[in-house]
């Protein structure tokens, strides 16, 4: 791994890593006061005493582990000087400003410049492990479902489905949420990010359920749009083309395909049935440690999609104060097409449900 990490030195000669998820990722450290630097020739774990022992521990042997103390003045500047550290690559998104103001006034003679997501690229192809935990965060996202759709009754509030989201999740074996879960009735289904409200569901109203689970550090995500009631002739359209643009977008994915490619395939239906207006965000993005990370499926991006990259796909269509349809899926990317880790029914036949 840190190899791979020195072939992007290209602007400095180290790099210094301040970010959590990153951090962890390269460590498996999850404290709350832990910092890399990765030099040419060696790399080193900074945390303070409270931590100490247990870096010691966990922290891979590639790493020396170093008390950040009162000393922490003198010996960064002579770590700066050992390896003749001249311009020092940081993550310019997880260095605060007093962060950076401090330790720049203790390197003296070193540039700081921004490095950019070069972890986070790397982050990128999933290893193993990684796509197991995200297989297992997904079937326990799924298990939650299942045990939401036999709670959603008339009368329930969005506020108290999302409640009962959150239990459910711990009960079956997730340690959080991954991002706080949607509940959407009605009206409110067409607001893509809806803050979840007291509105009681009503026989009739479109329901809308976005959410995820954090599964030893992974995250899973899932969209599902259910009827309360036989579907409106607009209603099953508008469904039918969400399905048949994720369809579409699914069948492109493979290693080497562009964004653009992937995208273009799914706003085809979308555009045949003149409802492009409403479908205004991204097809897709990267999931893993974070809910959002790489790859980015924004609309006509050239980049390149690669094996072993997992990404969710998820069209939707909101018509303004009057439903909206999300459907949402998670894959992992393969040379020949890719494998969908959500099995949640999606037909249209599937999704109408009694409360």
């Amino acid at each position: 791994m840190l190899k791979q990490i020195r072939k992007h030195f290209k602007n400095f000669n180290a790099l210094f890593i301040s970010d959590p998820l990153n951090v962890y990722y390269l460590t498996g450290f999850t404290g709350s006061r832990g910092l890399i630097l990765i030099t040419k020739r060696k790399a080193y774990f900074f945390t303070d005493f409270r931590y100490l022992e247990y870096a010691q521990k966990i922290v891979p042997e590639e790493f020396e582990v170093v008390q950040i103390d009162k000393k922490w003045k003198e010996d960064w500047p002579k770590l700066l000087k050992k390896y003749r550290i001249k311009k020092l690559g940081y993550e310019e998104d997880f260095l605060t400003v007093n962060q950076y103001d401090g330790l720049n006034k203790i390197s003296k003679g070193t540039r700081f410049l921004k490095s950019g997501n070069i972890i986070e690229q790397i982050r990128e192809i999933k290893q193993g492990y990684e796509i197991a935990r995200l297989r297992k965060s997904q079937k326990i996202n799924e298990q939650v479902l299942d045990e939401v759709l036999n709670f959603l009754k008339e009368g329930r509030t969005e506020a108290e489905v999302e409640w009962f989201i959150i239990k459910a999740q711990r009960e079956l074996g997730a340690e959080d949420s991954s991002f706080d879960p949607i509940v959407a009735f009605g009206s409110n289904s067409a607001i893509p990010h809806h803050q979840n409200t007291n509105r009681k569901l009503k026989k009739g109203h479109t329901v809308l359920i976005d959410m995820g689970v954090k599964y030893k550090h992974y995250c899973s995500d899932m969209t599902r749009t259910f009827f309360t009631a036989k579907p409106t002739t607009r209603q099953a359209e508008v469904y039918e083309t969400v399905l048949e643009s994720q369809q579409a977008a699914i069948d492109t994915l493979r290693h080497n395909a562009t964004v653009a490619s992937v995208v273009k395939n799914a706003m085809k239906p979308i555009k045949e049935k003149e409802l492009a207006k409403y479908f205004q965000h991204a097809l897709g993005h990267g999931t893993g440690l974070n809910i959002h990370e790489l790859p980015n499926l924004g609309i006509e991006k050239p980049y390149k999609l690669k094996e072993n990259m997992i990404t969710t796909i998820e069209p939707g269509i909101y018509l303004p104060k009057n439903f909206g349809v999300r459907i949402e899926d998670m894959l992992i990317i393969s040379r020949t097409g890719a494998k969908n880790l959500t099995n949640a029914p999606k037909q249209l036949k599937d999704i109408i449900i009694k409360v």
